[in-house]
């Protein structure tokens, strides 16, 4: 009778460390699931059009008018967000953290597919904010070399362009290949060094890959 005792509260706690496993993960998947629907969205494409116009926008009115300081449009980061956020390009819904991208909505991706698109895109979210950070100094220190200035503008509405061309070409690839072939497809994609963009063959370069 003992024997028989000790055997049914054994299997009775093996059944209910089973069914707590199978719980958590109905609960992290339907964690995950949900996470999508849990924070702020942003549309991406719309913003980096936005951070576009402002530019032009400033450039126009410095032409025509002496403008303020605190007329410069602040550097901002695209991905670099403290709390989680959906962030939509070109149809992809990507949940990002700390410059980081977690997953993509609908897309069962692995770790390395999503350390490549976060390379990718976190490499020209920070160059665009280098960029846009100098040229707030140039005008801060009263910089008067106006073709320095120039230049700087143009690498920063370059590398905005280039961000929105690298998320369509994201796109197009989820839709073309499979989660285990998109790594190998994603490694092919070109990034350029904007670094060097000073360099005409560079600047030639990074403007094909902007078109």
């Amino acid at each position: 009778m003992k024997q028989f005792s000790l055997r049914s509260i054994l299997t009775a706690t093996l059944t209910l460390l089973i069914s707590h496993a199978f719980a958590q993960e109905r609960v992290t998947a339907n964690t995950v699931s949900s996470s999508f629907e849990a924070y702020e969205c942003i549309d991406g494409n719309n913003l980096i059009k936005k951070m576009i116009s402002a530019k032009h926008e400033f450039n126009k009115k410095r032409k025509s008018e002496t403008v303020l300081l605190s007329e410069l449009s602040a550097p901002q980061h695209i991905l670099n967000r403290n709390k989680p956020t959906i962030i939509t390009f070109n149809g992809l819904d990507y949940l990002i953290q700390n410059n980081c991208v977690l997953a993509v909505k609908g897309l069962n991706l692995s770790d390395d597919v999503l350390a490549q698109i976060t390379e990718k895109l976190s490499f020209l979210d920070q160059v665009q904010f280098d960029y846009n950070e100098r040229i707030n100094m140039a005008y801060v220190n009263e910089e008067n070399n106006v073709q320095y200035i120039r230049n700087l503008d143009k690498w920063y509405l370059l590398t905005l362009r280039i961000l929105s061309t690298t998320v369509n070409d994201i796109a197009a690839l989820t839709k073309k290949h499979d989660a285990s072939s998109l790594a190998a497809n994603l490694i092919k994609m070109p990034v350029p060094n904007l670094n060097a963009i000073s360099s005409p063959a560079m600047a030639q370069s990074t403007v094909r890959l902007a078109k």
